[in-house]
């Protein structure tokens, strides 16, 4: 049958229609950026597009940020009248500390990565318990700070060799017996301190050093093999942080140092801060000093930022000084782009630092000692503690000495 021209046009028309109206339809619904590619196709008025032709669109990958939260205390000095009342609480049977420190646990278990200065020693009870001067706490100590979330233990400290090598061995001993704890400062011997301790949360590797000013006049035997990390060589810190660096996103750094009951941040102490920093430390816990000291954000030539805290002051303790018994627990995020970072920078950002203030409570002859949140403690506890039979202490002193020590911007009371 003989068809007419006009009408072979218009049925040419038609089935050419939903080619052109597709490639339309992709160009449309996807915007063009710099990082979207859009490949057009060139095509024939004519010809109908192959299946292989179809439009190619190339994005370049998102960078993967992830976040990790620390909580970070200062001194857990255990006293006498602080085991004392644990065993009391056991029944004369073993220890339970969960008395001292329950208030307090809401601070600790969110947080992804839980940091403590353990200042006395835990000698896997080959030793009994002992107090002020040369310390050692039961096992049941630890074992509760592990359940209550505590993941990291800085223990090179003034307290270290309290129990001399035979101590100090069998502490290593209870730690290793706790896998799940990452214990630094302290090392069977240099091939062991060679080995950087390191922990991983969320795709990130956080490498932990630490470091004490002091023993106490103390020294290990010439002839030991145990090592003990110590402030008094800057240039070994900064290469063992380098090589922390190297094995991990963000290395933190514990430092035991400064004058015990001093507020005063010293200016050697400042320096070696931006010396650590510069060399890569990313974050700095300063203990020893059993008082609060300011924090500050210590930048760097890169425009990356490192998180100095000067002193923590202690987390418990049965002293009799009233500052002594105000402490904080350091809160803050860690940010590390883990995927696609841009330009390959993958410097940790710190973010949401907060210092939450924490009382420690005891009442007469260091009775019923425990710790709260400064937010849960009142007046009227305040009034009653049993250190102002000894000195100075009170509910407007605590704001005193807060308000003396920390910048405004990273307390949180409420």
């Amino acid at each position: 049958m003989k068809l007419f021209p006009k009408f072979i046009a218009v049925i040419a028309c038609i089935a050419l229609m939903p080619v052109f109206s597709g490639c339309k339809n992709v160009e449309d619904a996807v915007p063009v950026s710099a990082e979207t590619q859009i490949t057009a196709l060139s095509v024939p008025e004519t010809t109908v597009p192959a299946a292989s032709e179809t439009t190619t669109v190339t994005t370049e990958p998102e960078p993967v940020y992830k976040t990790v939260s620390f909580a970070v205390t200062g001194d857990n000095l255990i006293h006498s009248s602080i085991y004392d009342q644990a065993n009391t609480r056991a029944g004369g049977e073993g220890y339970d500390f969960s008395y001292a420190y329950e208030n307090v646990i809401d601070l600790i278990q969110p947080a992804d990565i839980a940091v403590i200065n353990q200042e006395t020693l835990i000698c896997n009870d080959i030793f009994p318990p002992s107090t002020y001067p040369m310390f050692n706490s039961p096992t049941e100590l630890g074992d509760y700070m592990l359940e209550i979330g505590f993941d990291v233990f800085t223990i090179a400290n003034n307290h270290t060799l309290d129990k001399g090598t035979e101590g100090l061995s069998a502490c290593l001993d209870y730690w290793e017996s706790r896998p799940e704890a990452v214990v630094c400062g302290a090392y069977r011997d240099s091939e062991d301190e060679s080995h950087i301790r390191t922990l991983e949360e969320k795709g990130i590797v956080f490498s932990f050093l630490s470091y004490t000013e002091s023993l106490n006049g103390l020294s290990l035997p010439a002839d030991s093999p145990l090592v003990i990390g110590r402030t008094e060589d800057v240039d070994l810190m900064c290469e063992q942080i380098k090589q922390a660096k190297e094995i991990s996103d963000v290395c933190v750094v514990a430092l035991h140092w400064g004058v015990e009951n001093s507020d005063i941040i010293s200016d050697y102490q400042r320096t070696v801060a931006k010396t650590l920093s510069d060399a890569g430390a990313d974050i700095i816990i300063g203990n020893h000093p059993h008082v609060l000291r300011d924090i500050e954000e210590i930048e760097r030539e890169d425009g990356s930022v490192t998180l100095c805290a000067y002193s923590l002051g202690n987390f418990i303790s049965a002293q009799s000084v009233g500052q002594n018994l105000i402490g904080g627990v350091l809160q803050f995020d860690v940010t590390v782009c883990t995927e696609n970072a841009p330009d390959d920078d993958k410097s940790p950002i710190i973010r949401n630092i907060e210092l939450i203030p924490v009382i420690t409570h005891y009442e007469g002859n260091y009775r019923n000692i425990r710790l709260y949140p400064l937010s849960e403690y009142t007046r009227e506890m305040a009034d009653s503690h049993g250190v102002r039979n000894m000195c100075v202490f009170g509910y407007d002193y605590i704001f005193e000495v807060l308000e003396r020590n920390i910048n405004e911007k990273y307390l949180k009371i409420d």
